[in-house]
């Protein structure tokens, strides 16, 4: 066994996923191989002459092939760091560098330029955006000493993007927070946060892009194939939030694609490990059943015993607790109706009494004015606050909904709505001392009503580490206005925090699905206003392609030529590809349309998923899944946004919160492609992206 550690660094699993499959197990031998014995004579160590940086060498993994490894200095380890054919291997390296930074205890790898760039921006005569900085600034967030100049040069944001392959990744990161307004402040933070005083080489600022291989199962399991990276690289931002104890709830907020699920799976194994202090179970609870599923698999792989855990979408979870044996809290076994009974219950309750109202603003003023409020009596009512509501109402506006509500009551009879369950479970856990949760994680939590936060407040107790909260409200879909100092829930000063780089989607990818939402401001779930500033993704791909057509044939051709090209072409598996639609009717179209044409498809909401087939959706089920290539059918002027039977209806504000939320539903879809976005509709393009 060899006394050096094996670091694994993240471009070596960039080039090993490009093997092919014979490839990539010959690979893994000669890690097993080289982990034993990195000096065996069959590697045929070579230092390169003409690599610019002389500690990278050449290591024989066949006849054919060679991987570039970084040889130790002391007991420093060594780092794997590409895997190709000889000349390809070869020609990455020449210009690389891969570097200790002590100051922020980062292992650095960027290229170095054939060319000075350190004059690059002066043309501009104007100072560049970073010369506010000094030089103790610049190298204190890790700038290696030799860009300093080309760096205080940078003209503008621009020619920052530009440079993006000639700077560390992590420098590249903490420039592109200050050219969005980050302080300096917060970027030293959390450089600090990311450190060790003991073993630096294994804190979380040098994790951040490495892995330390220490067993051959490891290998086996990382490299078989089919690896998601943030199982394996946590950015410090993550691990510092996932692996702490706070004195009480804590609220994690980031755009799509930031890994916020993956933070909350990363907490429930931090506290899992903490088992031996707590006897009862550990909630993990979201919105969506499918949401779910995907958390009960995935757990498992992160080594997770889940015992003492239990995961819940948040309907399952009402209804257990409503009919617990445990708890006896009703006589029967009860259920609630879904919206749409709802719905009908207001709308006979109307059509037997003269209102200037409708369903949707009478249900609405229910469940958002005096379900989230507890409202118990007409005069509690009078003198309820309606923040956010569209109507002002008077006294005699008031008692005549009071009275509505009153016939709804009657109505229903003994039947429940999930809100009012919510409101009865919430009032019996908060009169026991006795919870029946150690802690809750919540994810999704954009998707969640106030009654339903309420509950979870009332079913743990109010101590450290209770609430682990994580959720994007600019991707809030459903209508839902969260506010947790409504429902209990205190999350101020340093337990408010927010994650900026987006692990899933390209840049490109990435601007197209903000621009969507850039022209409205969302709340943060706490009153203030949420922001994108510093939401950065690492990763750069082709421009997402936007087309309209003359008619739908001529589209539905276009889609299926580019599946085909994709499939038959390039690495693109058919499960990889999903094809979405705004409305059910438009999905029936797109499956009878993908039958005729011998392309075979499956439902996304399908529990019985054929592997080998393109995934349709409606854009509401696209929600928690990610694709290589997404398509997005049917956007034009004439069909953006969608007119549902009561458009025409809606007042101004209405129209406008309406318009807003179906934004935040397109920047969800768009959100959902990894490397390739193709968006069509027939006639004028929309100018919600032109």
């Amino acid at each position: 066994m060899s006394r050096f550690p094996l670091f694994i660094h993240e471009s070596f699993f960039d080039s090993f996923s490009a093997l092919s499959r014979q490839m990539q197990k010959k690979t893994r031998e000669f890690l097993k191989k080289f982990k034993e014995n990195p000096h065996g004579p069959s590697f045929n160590f070579e230092k390169i002459q003409s690599f610019k940086d002389q500690s990278l060498r050449t290591v024989r993994v066949d006849g054919k092939y060679r991987a570039v490894v970084q040889a130790p200095t002391g007991d420093a380890g060594y780092h794997l760091l590409w895997v190709d054919n000889h000349d390809e291997a070869m020609d990455w390296a020449k210009n690389k560098i891969f570097e200790w930074n002590q100051k922020t205890q980062a292992f650095q790898l960027f290229e170095e330029p054939d060319v000075d760039l350190s004059q690059k921006g002066e043309e501009t005569f104007a100072p560049g955006i970073f010369s506010y900085l000094s030089k103790e600034d610049l190298l204190a967030i890790g700038t290696p000493e030799k860009m300093l100049q080309m760096v205080m040069n940078i003209p503008d944001q621009q020619e920052l993007k530009s440079l993006k392959d000639y700077l560390p990744v992590d420098v590249y990161e903490y420039l592109y927070y200050l050219s969005e307004g980050i302080p300096l402040k917060e970027i030293f933070e959390d450089i600090e946060a990311g450190k060790l005083d003991e073993k630096p080489t294994e804190s979380g600022n040098a994790l951040k892009h490495s892995l330390i291989i220490t067993e051959d199962e490891q290998i086996e399991e990382l490299l078989s194939g089919n690896f998601e990276k943030w199982k394996v690289f946590l950015h410090p931002s993550q691990r510092a939030l996932s692996y702490r104890d706070y004195n009480g709830a804590v609220k994690i907020t980031g755009g799509a694609g930031t890994g916020k699920t993956v933070c909350a799976l990363h907490r429930a194994k931090y506290l899992i490990q903490k088992q031996d202090i707590f006897q009862k179970p550990l909630l993990f609870t979201t919105f969506t059943k499918s949401l779910t599923q995907y958390i009960e698999s995935t757990i498992k792989n992160l080594g997770v015993v889940t015992d003492n855990l239990e995961i819940r979408n948040i309907d399952k979870l009402i209804y257990e607790l409503a009919n617990s044996p445990e708890y006896k809290i009703f006589n029967k076994k009860v259920g609630f109706f879904s919206s749409e009974q709802e719905d009908k219950i207001w709308q006979e309750v109307l059509e037997k009494n003269a209102s200037k109202y409708d369903v949707n603003f009478i249900s609405s003023e229910y469940n958002d004015v005096i379900l989230t409020q507890n409202i118990k009596t007409v005069e509690e009512y009078l003198k309820a606050p309606r923040l956010g509501r569209f109507y002002r109402m008077g006294r005699k506006d008031k008692m005549a909904v009071w009275d509505l509500m009153e016939d709804f009551k009657f109505e229903k009879g003994e039947n429940y709505s999930k809100l009012e369950l919510c409101v009865v479970l919430a009032s019996y856990f908060n009169s026991r001392k006795d919870k029946p949760y150690s802690h809750i994680i919540c994810d999704e939590i954009q998707d969640f009503s106030n009654p339903e936060l309420t509950l979870l407040r009332a079913l743990v107790e109010d101590k450290e580490n209770d609430l682990f909260l994580v959720g994007d409200p600019y991707q809030n879909i459903y209508s839902k206005q969260p506010n947790f100092s409504k429902s209990g829930i205190n999350v101020k000063g340093r337990r408010s925090r927010k994650l900026k780089i987006n692990y899933r989607t390209t840049e490109e990818i990435k601007l197209v699905a903000t621009k969507i939402v850039s022209d409205f401001t969302v709340d943060d779930f706490d009153g203030a206003s949420e922001s994108l500033k510093g939401y950065l993704s690492l990763m750069h791909g082709e421009e997402p392609v936007y087309k309209v057509f003359n008619t739908i044939e001529e589209e539905e051709q276009y889609i299926f030529k580019q599946i085909e090209r994709l499939t038959s072409k390039l690495d693109v598996q058919s499960f990889e590809i999903c094809v979405c639609t705004r409305t059910n009717a438009g999905l029936d179209r797109l499956k009878k349309s993908l039958n005729m044409a011998g392309i075979k498809c499956t439902d996304l909401t399908d529990s019985k998923k054929q592997v080998q087939s393109i995934k349709v959706s409606t854009f509401h089920d696209m929600k928690g899944h990610e694709f290589k290539v997404v398509f997005v059918k049917d956007m034009s002027t004439s069909t953006v946004p969608y007119r549902h039977s009561k458009y025409n209806f809606l007042e101004e504000k209405e129209m406008e919160a309406y318009h807003n939320q179906e934004k935040s539903l397109y920047y969800v879809v768009f959100s959902r492609a990894i490397q390739s976005l193709f968006i069509t509709g027939i006639g004028e393009k929309s100018d919600w992206i032109e």
